[in-house]
């Protein structure tokens, strides 16, 4: 983990080359904390980005993803904290 500032987080996971978390094509997935998941995709189908898995949840958090230009997909997670 890189914390260039407090707030600010870079982190890198990795996985196995046969993990199913994603296609084994693409050899690595960008994946963008949001503060509010439904009003991001929301605000993506609103100008015209389909989502390329529907919104998932865990106990890590809410997930869900879109492709990126070039058919990469990249993940939208939201951490709720539990009440």
């Amino acid at each position: 983990m890189i914390k260039p500032q407090s707030g600010n987080e870079t982190i890198y996971s990795f996985f196995t080359e046969n993990d199913s978390y994603f296609p084994t094509e693409q050899q690595v997935m960008l994946n963008f904390q949001v503060h509010n998941l439904n009003e991001t995709i929301k605000h993506l189908e609103h100008i015209g980005v389909p989502l390329a898995k529907k919104k998932e949840n865990s106990e890590c958090g809410t997930f869900s993803w879109i492709e990126d230009p070039e058919g990469r997909l990249v993940e939208l997670w939201a951490y709720e904290v539990p009440v």
